[in-house]
């Protein structure tokens, strides 16, 4: 009995080996026809290319691979905000008839000296070059500055033995003359309601750009935990109507002590929440009732926002609209770069958010920065006071250079005066000359 075991184990064993071996041969068959019989293709984003038995790179779609891949560079840098005279190209003149001044002998077929911002990582822009060389089976060799954070990139075909060249090379460096068209931008999700607890999960919990207006009804108590818990940036809403308006959190009937009573309810109500945004229900609320409601709430150090510091993105047919968030994205960044900065609040269905992100993603590459109402604020806040130090520091280096100026004036007259006291001293000696001189001169 133990030997039949033993029998069929062995059996069983040289079944394996045998299957393990034939693998073995199968693969090195693939490896040697790939190396020997041509090399493999690679499909890449601007077409397929292939390695030759010398090592040489093609391309199916055109012969002109040096083409498709100067283009494909600039592509991906222009993701970045990067504009095209940032960017100088010098060609290998055995590749494309160039310019004189802008040829290269560094590589077979061109290279690129990129110039970007400085609060752009060079990091970031390898790793998107990269990716793309590496998408057209192609080898980077990446060296980096350690101080700078410059980078340059080699590029080369997978077989490098019949290359001495890189096939392009691409110099990153930062540079203090180039900026960006950018901004920085609050986004107030006001909807969050309307999100189920698994999309909340989803799509929100793992996002800290982004703010939200904090839901008052008991019946959303899951979703105001959820917020809290999350340590997410919310702001509650609070409403102003007109004289006669009582649906809303406010009205312009109410005297100095009612508003005063309201506003207190209102902070013993929400204790957590420490910014607010106040929107007029009517044109019939003048500015001045919303700096009173504004006054009331700054002591209790809750930051106020009101409906002026918002950038109205849409109108209510836009709102409806299929083509939304295009319009959304248009007008935040024709607004946006133009104001430098900006607060606007949105409905974004649980839908629609998975698009809205990726185009948020988009602008963050273009060099755009999101950040929530508590960060926004912080950061504008930092800005205006170093705007100030700075605007401080101008006018007391203005009231020093008039003091020098006033300085030099005073020593200059003093100077002046005394030449004039120096010039006047000769005659004065003529004058005293002794009776003896002049008899002397007489003779």
């Amino acid at each position: 009995m133990t030997k039949s075991k033993i029998a069929d184990f062995f059996k069983s064993f040289r079944k394996k080996a045998l299957l393990v071996i034939s693998l073995l041969v199968i693969a090195g068959v693939l490896l040697a026809a790939k190396y020997f019989l041509g090399g493999g293709s690679v499909s890449g984003p601007k077409g397929d290319l292939s390695v030759d038995d010398s090592g040489r790179v093609h391309t199916k779609d055109t012969a002109d691979i040096g083409k498709i891949l100067d283009e494909g560079v600039d592509s991906v840098l222009s993701i970045f905000g990067i504009k095209k005279d940032w960017i100088t190209t010098s060609y290998n003149p055995s590749k494309k008839q160039t310019d004189p001044k802008h040829i290269t002998k560094d590589a077979e077929w061109f290279s690129k000296n990129v110039l970007i911002p400085g609060e752009l990582s060079s990091i970031e822009v390898n790793a998107d070059l990269s990716s793309y060389f590496n998408s057209l089976g192609l080898i980077t060799n990446v060296d980096e500055d350690i101080l700078t954070k410059n980078i340059m990139l080699s590029v080369r075909p997978g077989d490098t033995l019949h290359h001495e060249l890189p096939l392009a090379v691409v110099s990153v460096k930062h540079s203090e003359k180039v900026h960006r068209d950018n901004a920085v931008i609050c986004v107030i999700i006001s909807n969050i309601a309307d999100y189920k607890e698994e999309e909340i999960e989803k799509l929100l919990l793992n996002k800290t750009e982004f703010s939200y207006i904090f839901p008052r009804s008991l019946d959303e108590i899951d979703t105001q935990n959820k917020l809290l818990h999350s340590k997410k940036d919310v702001l509650i809403n609070l409403t102003i109507g007109g004289k006669d308006n009582y649906d809303t959190d406010f009205n312009t009937d109410l005297d100095d002590k009612q508003m005063r009573e309201k506003v207190k309810s209102f902070t013993s109500d929400f204790p957590l929440v420490r910014s607010v945004v106040v929107t007029r229900s009517g044109p019939e609320v003048p500015q001045s009732e919303m700096n009173l409601l504004a006054d009331e709430l700054g002591k209790y150090n809750i930051t106020v926002l009101g409906d002026n510091d918002l950038t109205k993105l849409l109108t209510q047919a836009e709102e409806e609209s299929a083509d939304k968030l295009n319009i959304v994205f248009s007008n935040i960044r024709s607004k946006a770069a133009l104001a430098g900065s900006m607060i606007t609040m949105l409905r974004i269905s649980p839908e629609e958010f998975g698009s809205f992100y990726e185009q948020i993603s988009v602008l963050k590459k273009l060099g755009y920065r999101f950040f929530d109402f508590s960060e926004f604020y912080y950061r504008k806040t930092e800005m205006e006071k170093k705007k100030k130090e700075r605007e401080d520091k101008l006018k007391q280096e203005q009231v020093e250079k008039k003091l020098q100026e006033k300085k030099k004036t005073e020593i200059k007259k003093k100077t002046e005066t005394k030449k004039k006291t120096d010039t006047k001293k000769p005659t004065d000696k003529k004058k005293t000359e002794s009776p003896t001189k002049k008899n002397e001169k007489k003779k």
